[in-house]
């Protein structure tokens, strides 16, 4: 490790004046139910109407009404979030980014952890745990850089996850059967020991057939090699020490495999990929339900991935290493100030083999705070700034300011304003620009910008509630990749600058103790300039509407939920930008019946209306042949999407707990 920077080390020391500040006698914090607090916003836990952004919480109850399989259903359900990806966790290489206000720059956290990988600067939603093992996932919608560095440009997904000693011993086994062959398996475990040790294991396998997609001509057909095979298991292991510390280890191991039937224009019936994940973890925690709490952890993620082809230059084979350590801690100053700060360091080894001299490394240092200020019964501020030295990018000072007006228990209204930065991944620097994927470059430029964000919470009445937001995102340097007609040479370049704009409009309402209802409306805008004035993102979702019932009794448990989105760009030739149709909708329905205490039945339908639809661009060309392998584009797929999502999918399920 190099040596640390007289910048970082004013950092450093500042941090360490403050940890001799008087905080012996701080007050604990009373006990309070975690539906009422979040913790991403402010890195601690917050009561929600007291914070000062956009945060969407999905939590335990939800996930085991709506019976989720995997995080992907989960964010593909919340307002603001888009999952990227195809009916074939294979077609893009398992790349289900995740898209949070339009943007990709996510940074995904596993119980604080950071999970995006440096080839990518990303995480696929399918490398996450199951839905079994989470407690809540908590979605931040705008820029963190401030507290979370590089990669929360567009937000931040917090997943956090089930641990033992919150449980009463038990047992839970759930299997499902449906549409395409599925066959998905998951077993849960967990409880407390005599001593005070927390155990929760989840164990999960899905497999699933070729899928149905619906064509141009309104046919139902079978797409060949879309099968996949996954299996993992979740351990976690947490110890009370005294009164109110605690350490836990955690162990990730996700194993998948399965064909990638459209890496490129040209359909590849044999083209299949293998992907590898282990992940471990420790962390110690202290003064755990005081507000003076802290943390460190050290953590190691693993992942391997390889792509089969008889192509020679579609076939990959890469592996992605990060090492990370992390620590923070809560102080309260006064009555009416707190603050959080904290260290965080990772390094991240990828050895591609397209990246021509194999290995590459990435690390970063940092410091970051966040001083609340309680400036009146009513009123709070919050002030943040990180510091970031990046091992090829240098120093980098990203300031956020926060102000949030509490109109009573259950409505506020908040503005932010922040700075983000992004560094180049490893891929954007170093690829060697083959199999149809940009070159890298050396050149490049970190992304760097302000995130605007104005949104309001409200409580029209006792059954009632409204949810507003608008935010505005300036990037300068934004990273994407061109393609110059000029010199047929298609790279990653900085453009001039990107801009994102966007509102969120979410009401939510209770008819009575059974049913309630919500409806919600995204509008986004995403404009690029690359030297000759701003154009329209090809690839952008313009509006999105989502609106849906639920009813529950004693033993039903129904869900109805229809989305819609107008306005996609058309693309009528081949290429990457653009959908096959401008509108579409579709109907999902799940319905739950309760046998017993321990036991459920449900049934989930997803895309009943057959709709022919993509999350990810792009359309194939006309017929031509691969000249490396002398195949032809099928021309029954001419003008088809490259991506497109399965038809309707019926699965069934049961569940028992004992």
């Amino acid at each position: 490790m190099k040596k640390m920077s007289k910048g970082m080390l004013m950092v450093a020391l500042i941090c360490g004046s403050l940890s001799v500040l008087n905080v012996a006698s701080a007050e604990e914090m009373q006990n309070f139910e975690m539906d009422e607090f979040v913790v991403t916003a402010s890195r601690v836990a917050t009561s929600k109407v007291d914070t000062p952004a956009n945060i969407s919480v999905i939590n335990a109850e939800e996930i085991a009404d709506k019976n989720y399989s995997n995080v992907q259903e989960v964010l593909a359900d919340t307002e603001g979030v888009n999952i990227l990806g195809g009916g074939s966790k294979g077609s893009i290489n398992g790349e289900d980014q995740i898209m949070i206000n339009g943007d990709t720059r996510v940074l995904v956290l596993v119980d604080g952890r950071r999970m995006n990988v440096g080839s990518t600067g990303k995480t696929s939603a399918n490398w996450l745990p199951p839905a079994n093992a989470i407690e809540r996932v908590e979605v931040l919608k705008g820029g963190g850089s401030a507290l979370y560095g590089s990669d929360a440009v567009g937000g931040v997904v917090n997943i956090i996850t089930k641990k033992g000693s919150d449980m009463e011993p038990q047992v839970t086994m759930r299997a499902v059967t449906g549409s395409f062959g599925t066959e998905e398996y998951g077993l849960t475990a967990g409880g407390a020991t005599d001593s005070g040790l927390g155990v929760f294991i989840a164990a999960n396998k899905e497999r699933r057939g070729n899928y149905d997609y619906k064509n141009q001509h309104g046919d139902v057909v079978e797409m060949m090699n879309s099968g996949y095979n996954t299996e993992g298991v979740n351990i976690k292991l947490d110890q009370a020490i005294g009164d109110d510390d605690r350490v836990t280890f955690v162990f990730e191991h996700n194993n998948s495999e399965g064909g990638a039937p459209l890496t490129s224009e040209w359909t590849r019936f044999t083209d299949h990929f293998k992907r590898l994940n282990n992940n471990v973890a420790l962390r110690y925690d202290w003064n755990e339900t005081a507000s003076n709490s802290g943390y460190v952890q050290l953590y190691r993620n693993h992942q391997n991935s390889q792509f089969f082809s008889l192509d020679v230059v579609d076939k990959s084979n890469f592996t992605d290493e990060t090492t990370g350590f992390e620590a923070q801690q809560n102080f309260v100053l006064d009555d009416k100030n707190e603050l959080t700060a904290g260290v965080s360091y990772y390094e991240t080894d990828v050895e591609n083999s397209f990246y021509g001299s194999g290995s590459r490394s990435v690390d970063n240092k940092a410091v970051f705070f966040e001083e609340r200020w309680q400036i009146s019964d009513t009123w709070k501020l919050n002030t943040g700034l990180r510091y970031d030295e990046h091992n090829m990018y240098g120093e980098e000072f990203t300031p956020k300011i926060a102000l949030n007006k509490k109109i009573n228990d259950e409505s506020n209204v908040y503005l932010s304003w922040g700075k983000v930065f992004n560094a180049p991944t490893t891929d954007q620097l170093y690829y060697i620009g083959i199999n149809g994927m940009p070159e890298g470059n050396p050149s490049l430029k970190p992304e760097t910008g302000e995130v605007w964000t104005l949104g309001s919470n409200t409580k029209i009445s006792e059954n009632t509630t409204l949810s507003a937001s608008l935010f505005y995102n300036e990037i300068d340097d934004a990273i994407d990749d061109y393609y110059n007609n000029d010199t047929g040479v298609y790279k990653f370049i900085n453009v001039n600058k990107e801009k994102r704009r966007g509102l969120e409009i979410s009401l939510n309402h209770e008819f009575d103790e059974h049913l309630s209802g919500y409806v919600n409306y995204t509008y986004m805008q995403i404009k690029q300039d690359m030297g000759k004035g701003y154009n329209d993102n090809p690839n952008s979702k313009p509006n999105t509407y989502k609106a849906g019932l639920k009813y529950k009794n004693n033993d039903w448990s129904y869900n109805v939920d229809v989305t819609a989105v107008s306005g996609q760009v058309v693309r009528t030739g081949g290429g990457y930008n653009g959908y096959t149709d401008r509108n579409y909708l579709t109907l999902d329905l799940g319905v739950q019946y309760k046998i017993n205490k321990n036991a459920k039945a449900f049934i989930n339908c997803y895309n009943l209306t057959d709709t022919r639809y993509q999350e990810v661009g792009g359309i194939h060309g006309e017929q031509n042949m691969d000249p490396t392998t002398g195949y032809m584009t099928p021309s029954y797929l001419v003008g088809e999407a490259m991506f497109p999502m399965p038809s309707r999918t019926i699965l069934v399920g049961v569940e028992y707990t004992f």
